[in-house]
């Protein structure tokens, strides 16, 4: 329930108002019931008035009923699409600046079904069931002190009978909440199934493996239709005692009015109160009903959403961005992945010291697991390790920690292929958005992506998820003009020429030494040894 006030409190003016618009559909419809029992009383002349007037009066209240209807559908939907996009953004950015530990621990599947449907589900909760049982109650209130006002006895039958309905409706709460949680995992868990499966369709296929992907895929959706058939069995038998009640109530009702018509106690104009009131009491608690499951649902929801809000947070500040090409001094450091030993690893790094100075080129090489790119990670601050320090430093003096103050000072080219969906046009304004045509074709050439130009569309071709469309090696090319177009003054290039040709790779090393060199500091981690014999320094691991 923390977690339910907690995104909630946002949202107090916007439900407040929701609220108030409610509250006067409700006075509307009782003033509505009131007009009708008057229309009838004076039609059978029961009572003295004007007929025409009270017809007027009927008219001019359903139209009232009518606008108050149709704003309050427009200010939900407005609320509830303005929520939704403010609370996605904020988890979202939540996510991004979190800590990254070198394992992660959700499935990205999984976390795009929270930002999806989770949030959808919570926003529902928040903006649209929270304010409805507010005025379903309010009007449970209002209807039953109108029915009491015209026959007390009828009122304390009916409140005899609603609390069987009451009782049958949370007999099971605890039950639909554990298959709620368990069905939400699954749909997450069959999200990152699917997700991953057409990532790797080309190795699905070539593996001939799509029958046994199909196989899984069958089994967790099996499980999925099974506990949400067990969850609509208990919404139903719950559902059921809460009919139970109403009809009871209902045939009370009626039978009430037939009685009293007959012994002369109740008029026509009544009767058809009671039955108006009977339903404006039945409905609320129907709606009540409806309400349980979707609050079940929202609260799993919000557990989840609140998991991942929980995830810490880098420590910040502002980005300090040193001049010129800083060195990096890595002191005494000692690293270990969190689950190192569960899979029989040993330590990356123990008592590991290096000194890259400003404006040098290193190669970092050695074999596979050895820890290449894991220092790379340790330099840009997003590993921490155990023991030790790594700074950046300027020949002048200055000194600056590795985090995320010191990551602007990096250019950075990750292992594989990085390009995001998108022209090559975006890729490149990803890594600074102020450049300019100019810089951006420079960027190309050092990169030896000259072949952009040569494509139809040129910088504005699209590339699809991943770089689909481009070869191995155009790709890495685009990542690393991306890179340079970045500001900093540190290079890091993890194995981003693995699929380059010798003659390609040849030339993208004469380029960025000839316009790199002395102004950055130039990190390659390699298994190239091309590259390791034009580097000043050539740093071995493992």
């Amino acid at each position: 329930m923390k977690g339910l006030i907690r995104m909630s409190a946002p949202m107090k003016s916007p439900i407040f108002l929701s609220v108030v618009l409610g509250a006067a559909r409700i006075a509307a419809s009782l003033f509505y019931v009131w007009i009708c029992k008057r229309l009838i009383d004076v039609a059978t002349g029961n009572v003295d008035g004007e007929l025409l007037l009270y017809v007027a009066l009927m008219f001019t209240v359903m139209l009232i009923q009518l606008l108050l209807g149709t704003a309050s559908q427009w200010w939900e939907g407005k609320i509830v699409t303005r929520n939704q996009n403010e609370t996605r953004a904020k988890v979202f950015s939540h996510v991004l600046r979190s800590e990254w530990n070198g394992r992660e621990g959700f499935h990205s599947g999984d976390m795009v079904n929270r930002l999806e449907e989770d949030i959808r589900v919570v926003t529902d909760l928040v903006c649209t069931r929270i304010p409805n049982v507010i005025i379903t109650l309010t009007q449970l209130t209002a209807a039953c002190i109108f029915l009491f006002a015209l026959s007390p006895s009828l009122m304390w039958v009916l409140l005899i009978l609603m609390p069987v309905a009451i009782f049958g409706s949370r007999m099971f709460f605890k039950t639909i909440r554990a298959l709620t949680a368990h069905i939400r995992a699954r749909d997450s868990e069959v999200q990152g199934y699917m997700q991953e499966n057409l990532q790797c369709r080309i190795l699905v296929k070539t593996l001939g493996s799509a029958e046994k992907v199909m196989e899984k895929m069958d089994w967790l959706q099996t499980d999925v239709m099974d506990h949400t058939i067990k969850r609509l069995n208990y919404n139903a038998i719950a559902r059921g005692f809460m009919r139970l009640g109403f009809m009871a109530g209902y045939a009370a009702a009626f039978l009430w009015g037939v009685f009293g018509i007959k012994d002369g106690s109740v008029t026509y104009g009544m009767m058809t109160a009671f039955l108006q009131l009977v339903s404006q009491i039945q409905n609320p608690m129907v709606n009540l009903s409806h309400h349980i499951p979707a609050f079940i649902h929202g609260l799993t929801s919000i557990e989840r959403i609140m998991e991942l809000e929980e995830l810490p947070l880098e420590d910040g500040g502002p980005e300090v961005l040193l001049d010129g090409a800083p060195g990096i001094r890595v002191d005494n450091i000692s690293f270990r992945y969190e689950d190192a030993a569960d899979i029989g690893r040993d330590a990356v790094f123990k008592n590991f010291s290096y000194d890259f100075r400003p404006g040098s080129v290193t190669s970092v090489v050695g074999e596979t697991g050895a820890g290449k790119s894991s220092l790379s990670r340790i330099i840009l601050g997003l590993l921490k390790p155990s023991e030790g320090s790594v700074s950046l430093y300027t020949e002048d003096g200055r000194s600056l920690p590795a985090g995320a103050s010191a990551r602007c000072n990096f250019l950075y080219v990750p292992q594989g292929n990085s390009l995001m969906s998108g022209t090559i046009r975006d890729n490149l304004l990803f890594a600074n958005p102020s450049a300019t045509e100019q810089q951006m074709k420079a960027a190309l050439h050092t990169a030896v992506a000259d072949f952009v130009f040569e494509l139809p569309q040129g910088l504005d071709t699209v590339c699809s998820e991943k770089g689909s469309g481009l070869s191995e090696g155009q790709a890495q090319r685009i990542a690393i003009a991306r890179a340079l177009l970045h500001t900093g003054g540190i290079l890091i290039l993890d194995e981003a020429t693995s699929a380059l040709d010798v003659q390609t790779e040849k030339i993208l090393l004469e380029r960025i030494s000839s316009a790199l060199r002395g102004t950055k500091t130039i990190i390659w981690i390699t298994h190239r040894e091309a590259i390791a014999g034009i580097s000043d320094n050539v740093l071995r691991i493992g």
